[in-house]
């Protein structure tokens, strides 16, 4: 972030850093599994057989009392037919249509796929519970809450009656900073002007270090009839674990030219000069300095046009790290996590007491390491911001062709040739592999072949196509301009290859007076 600010400091008015989306799931652990469920039909003295008619049982109580309750408030109901409607904006045009502001806004019900038990008959003919796919009603519970701002709470109607809820940090800071007297404008998520920066960051540090079981608990409790049946009767209380987080961090411009000036050219940079490695790093991973150690799955690149611009966003498994121009006013960085595994927490061991020594353990769904996603996320974060800092960073072609003027070695030691990267044989190779298909995914032999259209039928003509291109290939490793992927046949640009093939393609396809016209 320093580097970043160091660079690009005048343009910026203020950066603020902290949670955008946030989704919890709510689930008892004891109803997490089949022999729990068993479990809990032993102490409620319920055969597996009527575990069908127990189940409908406590749906309808369920279904009853929320609806009830929803006519009792005066919470406007309505039905959606389909799950992949916008069912915030829908919430919202019902409680405006019933002028509710404030409160429960509205409840939408939507049938949806969820996870519940089916009793089969076993090989043996025994009855058995078993977890699988299904469908049934879900109600959506949507709050302008008086701490944490617009959100919902969705409540499975079926057993095991699992619990989401979704809300979303900035809508939290707009509620804070009211109640604190802090003036402030918005542009839809975007926090766009506000009298003290400072203080606005203070609060959203603040929301890591929440009591989250207590808050979601109380956003839960009110709605769902079965809460006291659950936490009290049947001894299966709600745990809490984060689905999903959101770690923004906001770098809002001066003006939009500025950002403007500046986005397209942090875009190439996204595309041309990073690698799967450097999404690793900048997800928290360690690499050796040749392969990649013990990190396994694909790191993967999408650029996507959005309706208010364009987004770059990389993957490793499924988590992302993404940046985008957002309402064309800020640049925003924004790490997610939805695996939280991949990632290490220095903690107890889960079961040991509390006085037991910490190490470093894994990174868990649940809550209590809620604050660990936002310290890896802001890390993350910065270090793709101290990344994108480079691209204010200028070198004189010259400067950068030099060390392929130059005798290289390879990793045998043995002396190699200079390169002619703008004309001839090695030009024509460079430009070919400046291509944005091969600079993204790699190549083969094969496809360097077809795209210079060397493709000789007779065999002993394309076995010796295929030999100069492989010492072609031995000449650009030995220059740093490629490297190979390991126990593969596939080739991949380095960093300070796609800079140089970047540059090489810029220079070829410039006309002479655009080249010699004075700056």
């Amino acid at each position: 972030m320093r580097s970043f600010l160091s660079r690009f400091g005048s343009l910026i008015l203020f950066v603020l850093s902290g949670f955008d989306r946030l989704r919890f799931r709510g689930a008892s652990r004891l109803l997490n599994h089949a022999r729990g469920v068993d479990s809990y039909l032993w102490q409620q003295s319920i055969l597996r057989k009527d575990f069908a008619a127990h189940a409908e049982h406590l749906t309808r109580s369920l279904r009853q009392a929320t609806e009830a309750q929803a006519h009792a408030e005066g919470v406007p109901i309505r039905h959606l037919n389909s799950p992949n409607t916008d069912k915030e904006a829908d919430a919202l045009a019902l409680a405006h249509a019933h002028g509710r502001t404030s409160g429960r806004l509205a409840l939408l019900t939507c049938v949806e796929s969820c996870q519940t038990y089916r009793a089969r008959k076993d090989d043996a003919g025994l009855i058995m519970l078993r977890k699988q796919e299904g469908r049934c009603l879900h109600y959506y519970h949507y709050f302008q809450h008086p701490r944490v701002g617009l959100c919902y709470v969705r409540v499975q109607s079926y057993f095991p009656f699992t619990v989401h809820i979704g809300l979303n940090g900035r809508q939290w800071l707009y509620q804070q900073l009211q109640q604190c007297g802090i003036g402030f404008r918005r542009q839809g998520n975007l926090l766009t002007a506000v009298n003290d920066c400072a203080a606005a960051q203070r609060l959203l540090n603040e929301q890591c270090h929440t009591d989250w079981p207590k808050l979601l608990s109380e956003l839960t409790a009110p709605i769902q009839p079965l809460w006291p049946y659950l936490h009290q009767t049947a001894q299966a209380p709600y745990y809490w674990m984060t689905e999903q987080s959101e770690w923004a961090s906001d770098l809002l411009f001066r003006s939009p030219p500025a950002l403007a000036s500046w986005y397209r050219r942090w875009l190439h940079h996204g595309i041309e000069h990073l690698d799967c490695k450097d999404v690793m790093r900048y997800l928290g991973k360690r690499l050796p300095a040749h392969g990649f150690g013990t990190c396994t799955g694909d790191a993967k690149i999408d650029l996507r046009q959005r309706l208010g611009g364009v987004r770059l966003k990389f993957w490793y498994h499924s988590n992302s790290l993404k940046f985008y121009d957002k309402e064309g006013l800020a640049l925003r960085v924004e790490t997610t996590i939805n695996q939280p595994g991949y990632f290490r927490v220095y903690r107890t061991k889960e079961g040991a007491a509390a006085d037991a020594p910490k190490s470093w353990q894994q990174m868990r769904k649940g809550v209590a390491d809620l604050h660990r996603q936002a310290q890896v996320s802001h890390a993350a974060n910065e270090r793709l911001l101290q990344s994108l800092a480079t691209v204010a960073q200028t070198a004189p072609l010259g400067k950068l062709l030099e060390p392929l003027s130059q005798p290289a070695k390879n990793p045998q030691g043995r002396r190699v040739r200079a390169l002619n990267p703008l004309t001839g044989a090695d030009g024509a190779l460079l430009r070919c592999l400046s291509r944005g298909t091969f600079l993204l995914e790699g190549f083969r032999n094969r496809d360097v072949r077809a795209a210079l259209g060397l493709t000789a039928q007779d065999p002993a003509e394309h076995r010796r196509q295929t030999a100069a291109i492989g010492r072609k290939f031995a000449l650009l490793r030995a220059h740093g301009i490629i490297l190979r992927v390991q126990k593969t046949h596939r080739y991949q640009v380095t960093a300070q290859g796609k800079r140089i093939l970047t540059a090489l393609h810029a220079a070829y396809a410039s006309d002479t007076n655009t080249l010699t016209t004075p700056p």
